[in-house]
């Protein structure tokens, strides 16, 4: 699907972005993890991408940013802890696009899940930005779970939190690298973030960007697929309030006039079916989702598109 030059939203911004879906790794999960129980129940396991979003732009004219939506985990535990399977550095995921993990100047945190904040140090040059809600719900969380006796107890809590990466959050914190996002806030020129209380977690946040050829939003995990909005339908796994992603997906349908193919879901192996992608060397997904004015396609020569 090609959404660029949409005729529901004006040609005119005063900022522009390339924006690229990057997988850096997958995992075999169950349908209704993702797609919600009851309608994706008992439909075995899926290939899900392990994704973050890479955008290049800015003001029209001005300083140019490059700018990550989370940052993936690092190659630890986790790894063997979940099915994953062909994870990539950043350095072998940015390059295919002609980035450098130095490059990156700020990191736009949607959550505190381990496979969206936990690689920031592979970024030296990265300033962060964490919903305020986000640390302090996590940081009470783990005082919850360190009140429990055995492991077992714990093991819903830290499903997808890891707890290293609050220590680590806190000394980001009081080196400057880590600020904290109080609700809705621009926070480049043209990306605005916005809270998402109480939804996938205490304070995940998605991002507004604004291009030449409209708005797009990357949604972090507030969206794992499209199905969820476009169905009205909450995933499986959730740590917060199920009704409140409700409420949010009418929002964005409303923010994006129902081109639900402007949301850059978390974990959705459509967004590279629905835009113009290919694979890596290694068999990773690439998705080239909007080309700033001045800027030219990475996709390398004969690479085919990604097709159902």
């Amino acid at each position: 699907m090609n959404i660029t030059g949409s005729t529901k939203f004006s040609a005119a911004a005063d900022t522009d972005y390339s924006i690229w879906s990057l997988e850096y790794c997958h995992a075999d999960m169950p349908h209704d993890f993702f797609g919600g129980s009851g309608l994706f129940s008992n439909r075995g396991i899926i290939r899900i991408p392990m994704l973050y979003t890479l955008l290049i732009g800015g003001a029209v004219g001005g300083k140019q940013h490059v700018a990550l939506v989370d940052c993936g985990f690092r190659n630890d535990y986790w790894l063997d802890r979940y099915a994953f399977s062909n994870w990539e550095s950043p350095t072998e995921v940015l390059g295919q696009v002609g980035i450098n993990p130095e490059d990156v100047d700020v990191i736009l945190v949607s959550h505190m899940h381990f496979d969206h904040v936990g690689n920031f140090e592979a970024f030296p040059n990265a300033q962060l930005y964490v919903q305020y809600e986000e640390f302090t719900g996590w940081s009470s969380a783990v005082d919850i779970a360190n009140r429990m006796t055995t492991e077992e107890q714990k093991a819903w809590i830290f499903s997808s939190f890891d707890p290293l990466d609050l220590a680590k959050a806190a000394q980001g914190i009081a080196d400057g690298r880590i600020r904290f996002v109080h609700g809705d806030e621009e926070l480049l020129p043209g990306v605005t973030a916005r809270l998402a209380r109480d939804s996938h977690t205490f304070g995940s946040q998605w991002f507004k960007i604004q291009t030449r050829n409209g708005p797009f939003v990357a949604a972090g995990d507030t969206v794992y697929w499209y199905s969820n909005i476009e169905g009205m339908w909450a995933p499986g796994y959730v740590q917060g309030n199920t009704f409140n992603l409700i409420s949010l997906y009418q929002t964005l349908q409303k923010e994006l006039q129902g081109e639900t193919s402007r949301i850059i879901p978390g974990h959705d192996p459509e967004v590279a079916l629905r835009h113009s992608s290919w694979l890596s060397p290694s068999g990773n997904s690439i998705a080239q989702l909007n080309l700033r004015e001045d800027d030219a396609s990475r996709r390398p020569h004969g690479a085919p598109q990604l097709l159902r």
